[in-house]
């Protein structure tokens, strides 16, 4: 059973590993090579299956790992990771905008019935949607 578990958790590990490309991108006269599709204006139309070559030396494979480090840093660096969190309070002229927006699309849905919203609904809606 243990050996039956350990060969399917083998299996999916290897079906991932198959399926990789690599995206050839040129963005300000450099060429970058990512995992993920390039954006439209970046885009070369050139990907490659990933492959390892099991000739390189030491120093070519920390390279390489190096390498993937930093682009994978680069990448989240441009989506906003790694930034400091926003402080502060949200501010919104609604008292309750998630109840307000909640309440309207309940009229709403009334509405596409057929029916007028219950008073009390209306009621809520004044009171959630309010000014500060």
């Amino acid at each position: 059973m243990r050996r039956t578990i350990l060969t399917l958790a083998l299996c999916a590990l290897a079906s991932h590993a198959h399926a990789g490309r690599v995206y050839k991108c040129a963005a300000g006269g450099q060429t970058i090579y990512q995992t993920v599709p390039c954006p439209p204006e970046q885009d070369t139309g050139i990907t490659r299956p990933i492959t390892r070559d099991p000739k390189l030396s030491w120093e070519e494979r920390s390279r390489a790992q190096r390498d993937l480090q930093a682009a994978r840093q680069r990448m989240q660096a441009d989506a906003g990771r790694g930034q400091p969190m926003v402080r502060g309070t949200v501010i919104d002229g609604s008292v309750d905008p998630e109840q307000c927006e909640d309440l309207r699309g309940r009229r709403e849905l009334s509405e596409a019935f057929g029916r007028t919203a219950p008073p009390h609904v209306e009621a809520a809606i004044k009171k959630a949607c309010a000014r500060r």
